[in-house]
């Protein structure tokens, strides 16, 4: 049985002093259903949500630790969860790396800045330690039936994807996320994006955009495009729409969820091949099996740090664009957060949200 730890517990989603979604709260189920784990310890700084996480998932038997490098150092555990803000995931995850742990799973985005991103992809390979992000949506039929159908020419060659959803950095690493699995893992190679700030806008402690469109050239001469804020969905007409030479594939948030459309022939995808529609939350509890299996059998996990950093990187390169009014070559080299940047030097006339 491999020892399980988790650091930030919080609460269920919409309760009482809740300040996320708690989703440690989906990572433990995943560690259960793996058959192969126990949680042994928790970390928090709120004994009160520790408590309740215990009572639910651990049948009060995890030792709980207010200081999270205690933790690691009294119980060497051999995988750990971090569920908390993205200012800290990376001190959190370098800390666990530096202790001895096997594998890191933590939640999206992967950092508040993209320096930190890098350092702990590159922590993470000095020491051997499997790293993943919770990019869960690729355990999802929908995404997989998409992907099989684009790589089986359902809609000819492959030449572009498109996204919308309400931000690059919380949401948009989904969408790019699923552009990269979509796009066969393609490297990108430049992008080219603007933003804006108009509105007073943090998500869980980071800055990000009200509205934005990011550019990307891959590797393979497809190109994405995804486009933010509040009517980012009339310009693309659905969540994801991936574009070939013979057809189009369409991903909505309402079933049915896939459509395909190639002429005049619209076919609409239901059922198991659909499950979970874009959202399911047992895609969070597949998600830790794979990465439990994958250290298990010394096999790559589905959502290994390197398509996090790669989506990472996309989504900083376009905020980076914004500053330099121009084309971002790949690879990116800044350490900060350049939309941080830019609204703490005035560049927005911003009101509250």
């Amino acid at each position: 049985m491999f020892k399980v730890a988790i650091i930030g517990t919080g609460l269920p989603w919409k309760t009482e002093g809740s300040t996320g979604f708690g989703m440690s709260r989906a990572h433990a189920p995943g560690y259960a259903k793996s058959g192969k784990c126990e949680i042994v310890a928790l970390a928090d700084l709120k004994e009160a949500s520790m408590t309740a996480f215990n009572t639910d998932f651990c049948n009060g038997t995890a030792r709980q630790y207010t200081d999270y490098k205690e933790m690691l150092a009294t119980e060497k555990p051999d995988i750990v969860s971090i569920a908390t803000w993205p200012h800290l995931h990376a001190e959190m995850v370098i800390a666990a790396a530096e202790s001895g742990v096997r594998a890191i799973h933590c939640e999206k985005p992967m950092a508040g800045t993209f320096g930190e991103a890098r350092r702990m992809a590159a922590v993470c390979a000095e020491r051997g330690v499997q790293l993943t992000f919770n990019h869960q949506r690729r355990h999802l039929p929908t995404f997989q039936t998409a992907k099989r159908l684009i790589a089986e020419g359902a809609i000819g060659e492959l030449t572009r994807l498109e996204g919308s959803c309400s931000n690059m950095l919380d949401w948009g690493t989904h969408w790019l996320n699923m552009f990269q699995m979509l796009n066969a893992e393609s490297a990108p190679v430049w992008v080219m994006g603007q933003v804006d700030y108009r509105k007073s806008h943090q998500v869980y402690g980071v800055i990000h955009d009200t509205d934005g469109m990011c550019l990307v050239g891959y590797e393979n001469g497809v190109h994405g495009l995804l486009c933010t804020g509040e009517t980012a969905e009339k310009a693309v007409g659905c969540s994801i729409k991936v574009i070939g030479t013979e057809g189009t594939l369409e991903l909505h948030n309402t079933a049915p969820h896939i459509r395909l459309r190639r002429g005049s022939i619209l076919e609409e995808l239901t059922g198991a091949e659909t499950e979970g529609g874009l959202h399911g939350g047992f895609a969070n509890h597949d998600n830790v099996v794979d990465l439990v299996n994958a250290l298990e059998n010394g096999t790559k996990p589905l959502c290994d740090v390197s398509n996090a950093l790669a989506t990472t990187e996309i989504i900083y390169a376009c905020y980076e664009s914004a500053r330099r009014r121009g084309r971002i070559d790949l690879p990116l080299t800044i350490d900060d957060h350049p939309l941080a940047e830019l609204v703490a030097a005035g560049a927005y006339l911003t009101t509250a949200l």
